[in-house]
């Protein structure tokens, strides 16, 4: 299943559980078999699976337990630099985009109109 823009957080709960169970059942694993080696209780591995709220941690044990936990780096990948601005740097180190509060005179509060 896609996820788009009006998809319901709902909808991808039940997703995720859906595809959580189903890795439970390709390791012919039991409900209650699941939830002892994740350390979570049966009615939270149920939970998870209807889509219903859960914790994240919870979620995490689950996935630790079936061996799937790298499947989270996909889920959302280390940013990686914009090309172009490595390009446009070259060795230069990255300037703020504004002056800082150190960059006026000493003594002398910021104003309006009083910009750099």
């Amino acid at each position: 299943m896609k996820y788009g823009p009006l998809a319901t957080d709902q909808l991808i709960a039940a997703d995720l559980g859906r595809r959580l169970e189903a890795e439970r059942l390709a390791q012919d694993l039991t409900q209650a078999q699941l939830a002892a080696q994740a350390g979570v209780s049966k009615r939270t591995v149920e939970r998870l699976e209807n889509g219903d709220s859960s914790t994240i941690s919870n979620l995490i044990r689950c996935l630790r337990a079936l061996g799937r936990l790298e499947g989270l780096k996909t889920l959302l990948p280390e940013p990686q630099p914009n090309p172009v601005s490595v390009l446009k740097l070259r060795g230069k180190t990255r300037q703020r985009a504004r002056p800082s509060a150190e960059a006026r005179p000493a003594g002398k509060p910021w104003a309006w109109g009083d910009e750099r």
